[in-house]
């Protein structure tokens, strides 16, 4: 069961923001302040779909909105945005989620990935790379696409009108220390960190921030939003038939937590912002 690992994730954030241990460390580090990475901008998430119509009418009751795409086929891939996160559906066969990158210089990132010793494949387009895949030691798929094939997306910042705000992918590792360097390494840093009640921390750049969580039964990357009416949030989500994989009843039995999983698995974290 999910309940017991991820009521005590909910319950160890609500924790961390409410009262800091001494030694946590709360950055905070707005976007627009942060550096860039090394991998270039992040664009999307590329998901896998057995069925993209079903999968989009999933993500469309979820808040997402369908954003056409020039030159793609609605028959292989969709792409939907909630303001803050595009993500793509295809119908290939693939790992997922991917968290997909537009590099300006990918012969560059190619020859700093081999010098930090980060494997990765390359798909070759004319005399450079079109494509690098690259995985993190937990398991996190990462692609780096060329600037002419990879669309220059961005979100339009807008808060998901369902979900609320988007605050994270997470991740559940062994150990935070190994999956912490190797994002340090792509030009990451650290917004938020703590050993207490469990040793975890966020790793970001402009764009993209996720969150690693030690001990957390997390299956993949799941996407976290954190509201503070996220009980309504939830409520109007069932009342439009919308059917939670798990409820996570508060200290005072009201269910303001609550976790979604997408037709193809991906899980989606509606966490109530701590008061």
């Amino acid at each position: 069961m999910i309940l017991r690992t991820l009521g005590v994730l909910v319950w160890s954030s609500i924790l961390l923001t409410a009262a800091p241990s001494p030694d946590s460390t709360d950055i905070d580090v707005p976007p627009a302040e942060r550096a860039a990475s090394i991998i270039g901008h992040h664009t999307r998430l590329v998901l896998s779909s057995k069925d993209l119509l079903q999968s989009m009418a999933w993500w469309t009751r979820m808040g997402f909105a369908p954003r056409k795409l020039a030159g793609e086929r609605a028959d292989s891939a969709i792409t939907l945005t909630d303001g803050q996160l595009i993500i793509t559906l295809v119908s290939t066969s693939q790992p997922s989620p991917i968290i997909a990158y537009r590099c300006a210089n990918i012969s560059r990132l190619k020859e700093q990935l081999d010098s930090l010793l980060v494997g990765n494949n390359v798909d070759v387009q004319g005399p450079t790379y079109r494509e690098l895949r690259f995985r993190s030691p937990n398991g996190v798929h990462v692609a780096a696409r060329m600037a002419g094939v990879e669309p220059d997306l961005s979100p339009t910042k807008e808060l998901n009108p369902l979900c609320g705000e988007l605050k994270e992918y997470s991740i559940g590792v062994a150990s935070v220390t190994q999956e912490k360097q190797w994002w340090a390494d792509l030009g990451f840093a650290p917004t938020k960190q703590a050993t207490k009640p469990y040793p975890f921390v966020n790793m970001a750049d402009k764009a993209c921030e996720i969150g690693i969580h030690q001990d957390r039964d997390i299956a993949n990357v799941a996407i976290t939003y954190f509201m503070p009416d996220m009980e309504q949030r939830i409520d109007r989500l069932k009342n439009a038939g919308m059917k939670p994989v798990e409820e996570i009843p508060s200290a005072d039995k009201r269910i303001a937590n609550a976790i979604f999983q997408s037709p193809d698995g991906q899980l989606v974290f509606l966490f109530e912002t701590p008061k």
